[in-house]
């Protein structure tokens, strides 16, 4: 039976603060805090049964909120969170771009290697350009994704409506980083890796691996394989296919050598069959020595 793999909630504090929001935080988008967004950005979509989250971009520094103190600033950024199935499907789409053949996603064996360490970078945080993994955890049923350039902003009059709906905290470390990124700077800031949770490499090959299993993808060894399976498509088995195509293209790497020792088999056979006094001697043999003289003559042959 095949383990069932959850990345550990790593990213995330014990404990949220109920008086001031900081960055970093996963707030629900729900009830008012959902009417405005529908309001203020009609484009982006709002299905009604779906759970829709937001992760506050604005520097904690400016989001504190005490009894005599209101945050410094007139709006708060928040960036929408996704599922990291969908990031997945937009990756093989829109950047491998694989060859389909019915239901089946071809590509190339380096392909997917890519992937595979992209998706490793993704799940340690470690590739600091445009995404924040956030491991499944409650309220999330899934793991999700920050994209962090696609933001809005909102009046700091609806503070204490966004600390209402806020349903998770990042470790300080881990707010530094989402900071770090938004501010592009070349430094890089130390945060936990998953291995310091316990999560060894082949914990995360294993799960980039169950990550990628029901996007049909298949592997092939190069171009030529592509064009025979698009020219195969009419069998639905894939991997049958390819298995074959190994065959014959192993056959056709050995053909020289095999009609080079035909070549020289049929030479010993002629001057066999001319040497009378040979096959008189063959005659008087039994098939056991006979067998051994065989095979004499087919060693010196190779």
């Amino acid at each position: 039976m095949t383990e069932t793999l959850h990345i550990p909630p790593y990213v995330y504090h014990d404990h949220t603060s109920e008086q001031s929001l900081a960055q970093g935080d996963i707030l629900r988008v729900a009830g008012q805090f959902r009417r405005w967004f529908i309001e203020f950005y009609p484009a982006i979509e709002h299905p009604e049964d779906a759970s829709k989250y937001v992760m506050v971009l604005t520097q904690s520094c400016d989001l504190v909120k005490a009894e005599k103190r209101k945050p410094k600033l007139t709006h708060i950024n928040v960036c929408l969170v996704r599922s990291l199935k969908s990031l997945i499907e937009r990756l093989i789409n829109d950047e491998i771009k694989p060859t389909i053949v019915g239901d089946k996603k071809l590509l190339l064996r380096d392909a997917l290697d890519r992937l595979k360490d992209k998706l490793s970078k993704l799940l340690n945080n470690s590739d600091l350009k445009t995404h924040f993994f956030l491991p499944k955890n409650p309220p999330f049923t899934e793991d999700m994704i920050a994209i962090l350039p696609l933001s809005f902003s909102f009046r700091t009059e609806h503070y204490d409506l966004f600390l209402q709906n806020k349903v998770l905290a990042l470790k300080p470390e881990f707010q530094a980083k989402v900071g770090h990124t938004i501010g592009q700077l070349y430094g890089r800031i130390g945060t936990p890796d998953l291995s310091d949770s316990g999560w060894d490499d082949k914990k995360t090959r294993n799960y980039i691996n169950s990550l990628l299993r029901d996007s049909n993808l298949v592997q092939v060894p190069d171009k030529n394989f592509l064009e025979h399976i698009k020219a195969h498509s009419d069998n639905p088995d894939i991997k049958e296919i390819i298995k074959e195509y190994e065959a014959q293209k192993v056959a056709e790497l050995f053909q020289p050598a095999k009609n080079e020792l035909i070549k020289k088999i049929k030479t010993q056979i002629i001057k066999l069959l001319q040497d009378k006094d040979k096959i008189d001697q063959f005659k008087q043999m039994d098939v056991r020595t006979l067998s051994n003289e065989i095979d004499s003559l087919l060693k010196a042959t190779t």
